[in-house]
């Protein structure tokens, strides 16, 4: 019994000490020495006053490099996250653009043009989604 309680107490320390609690305060949230302002949908991470990330989408994204960055951890995932991140934030743009497009062209009676934005719409909506997955799956580790 003792080993297994040793073994639970290691898990739960290791899995503690990779993860900084975010702190809120009046500039944004804190994150060891790692700021996230929010601005509108998007976050920025800085440091000292100086901008390590901007724009980023995904509020799992933003605590997430905050995270790392906090703890000097590789810049390597970090920017291959950000990048899935923007890629994210892409697709996403481009859908709700197409739905729009959708909407006015129904609405004025195009039926050709709405069905065309339409099949465009779910090819764009198909990607955020597997954007999304994408970098959900990089903030993980």
């Amino acid at each position: 019994m003792t080993d297994i309680r040793r073994q639970l107490d290691q898990v739960v320390s290791n899995t503690l000490a990779q993860h900084i609690i975010p702190v809120k305060t009046a500039e944004g949230i804190l994150v060891g020495s790692v700021l996230i302002i929010s601005e509108g949908a998007v976050k920025h991470l800085s440091r000292n006053g100086e901008y390590l990330y901007k724009n980023i989408s995904l509020n799992a994204v933003a605590v997430k490099l905050a995270n790392l960055l906090a703890r000097h951890r590789s810049s390597v995932l970090a920017d291959r996250i950000y990048q899935a991140d923007q890629e994210y934030a892409k697709w996403f743009t481009d859908s709700q653009l197409l739905l729009k497009k959708h909407h006015s062209a129904a609405k004025n009676k195009e039926y050709d043009r709405a069905d065309t934005l339409w099949a465009k719409y779910i090819e764009s909506k198909d990607r955020t989604i597997a954007a999304k997955n994408a970098v959900t799956g990089l903030t993980l580790f």
